[in-house]
């Protein structure tokens, strides 16, 4: 049977929602009963019958009007909600709200879908968007770092005998407390502890210098205010140290030999050139960097957009998938990251949400700017990108068209952003020398 046209009434409300009134003929309804009661004919036993032979009437009789009328409202939905879609070319950021009528035989259907799409995005002047990208100068004192740094890699830890100093590498037990109550400790017992402020609380490296091998001490340390566990910031712990080993490291001289030990070049001079070059290449990298997200943060913030709430609740809700995701690889479950940083999924979601929304901003500008510009990405493109992200998951119909879907969209958003590179540019390049 051909399928007809649906009579569908789209209506605009506030927050970007759009309200679809769709009505199925009498016709199609009826035909989705009688599929309705050929699938569950397939999935019951009447005595007398194979299965999927029984006549209809006995399959109703068996199962009840009620089980028929919810799995052909189970089947027909989706499908009449998809080829409204199609014909009134709505396309929603959202899964629908959907409301429906009781469906009888010989009568039309209808049902409303509510859903949240795109908001209107003024990009206003966007072509007047100027960033400045700077360049930044690598220094002497910046490459006779990377050499100390160098030195410090390479650098042998010896046993000395007397007390502990800055710098030093201790290993020892550390356990901390509040009153009974064990924080944290060591499973192995013992651990590698660098006396160093930056990288260690300095309340912990001020109460540990002095010790040598063998000593132990107790002493109170107030926990900083971004402590990862959030109910123990500012509280005031106690720290039980027991030094095994004092060490001190031996740098490598600073001279040829160097560079062979670090495998780049045959002197000093050329060891200091690779290095230079390293920082040159890195220094360019951040600059451009930098510029990239001056511009788009300048597009961001200049357009005129109100942001659904639906939209950013999906976003964070992409967000802490990732996480989980991320955390699962490692071996952690969320509830033990959780449980870890003394916070809650609802804190997370309330963390994420100003992000959410600028992201969300951003993504809207680029989508305004690949229309404002007729921007085309080449379909064997898209679907060679649909392809890599699948990897080798089976997908249905639905799946692929959703994933080419999105594919095309992250290709045109990724086309908006170098338009904007290009205009962002001072004089067509974005380089300022500074």
């Amino acid at each position: 049977m051909p399928v007809s046209e649906l009579s569908v009434n789209v209506a605009r409300k506030p927050g970007s929602l759009v309200e679809m009134r769709i009505e199925a003929p009498a016709d199609e309804v009826d035909a989705a009963v009688e599929a309705a009661l050929r699938r569950l004919a397939a999935r019951i036993r009447i005595p007398g019958f194979r299965p999927g032979k029984a006549p209809a009437p006995m399959v109703e009789r068996a199962l009840g009007w009620e089980t028929v009328r919810q799995d052909a409202v189970d089947h027909l939905v989706p499908e009449l909600y998809r080829r409204a879609l199609d014909q009134t070319g709505v396309v929603p950021v959202t899964e629908p709200e959907v409301n429906v009528d009781a469906l009888e035989r010989e009568h039309p259907l209808t049902l409303t879908a509510t859903v949240t799409v795109r908001p209107d995005v003024d990009l206003r002047d966007y072509h007047a968007i100027r960033v400045q990208k700077t360049s930044t100068d690598v220094t002497d004192e910046a490459v006779d770092q990377a050499i100390a740094d160098v030195r410090r890699r390479h650098a042998e830890l010896i046993d000395v005998i007397r007390p502990a100093q800055a710098g030093d590498v201790l290993r020892c037990t550390l356990v901390m407390r509040r009153g009974d109550e064990v924080l944290s400790a060591e499973d192995s017992g013992e651990r590698d502890l660098e006396l160093d402020r930056e990288s260690v609380m300095p309340g912990i490296v001020d109460g540990i210098i002095g010790l040598a091998a063998g000593d132990q001490r107790s002493f109170d340390v107030t926990l900083p205010q971004d402590y990862p566990r959030e109910e123990l910031r500012g509280a005031t712990v106690t720290i039980d140290v027991t030094v095994h080993a004092v060490r001190e490291r031996k740098l490598p001289p600073l001279d040829d030999s160097l560079a062979a030990l670090d495998g780049h070049g045959e002197s000093l001079a050329e060891l200091r050139e690779h290095y230079r070059n390293l920082l040159t290449t890195s220094a360019a990298q951040a600059d451009q960097e930098r510029f990239e997200a001056d511009v788009l943060a300048t597009l961001r913030d200049q357009v005129r957009v109100d942001v659904p709430d639906a939209m950013v609740e999906r976003e964070i809700e992409r967000q802490l998938n990732d996480l989980e995701y991320r955390l699962s690889s490692l071996g952690i479950p969320m509830e033990k990251y959780l449980e870890l940083t003394g916070t809650s999924l609802e804190k997370l979601r309330s963390e994420r949400r100003e992000t959410a929304m600028q992201r969300v901003r951003l993504e809207l500008a680029l989508d305004g700017v690949a229309a404002a510009e007729g921007l085309e990405v080449d379909e064997s493109q898209v679907q060679r990108e649909a392809g890599r992200v699948a990897g080798r998951t089976r997908l249905d119909a639905t799946q692929r068209r959703r994933l080419t879907d999105l594919s095309r969209r992250d290709l045109l958003r990724q086309a908006a952003a170098q338009r904007m590179l290009e205009i962002g540019g001072d004089d067509g390049s974005g380089f300022v020398q500074t």
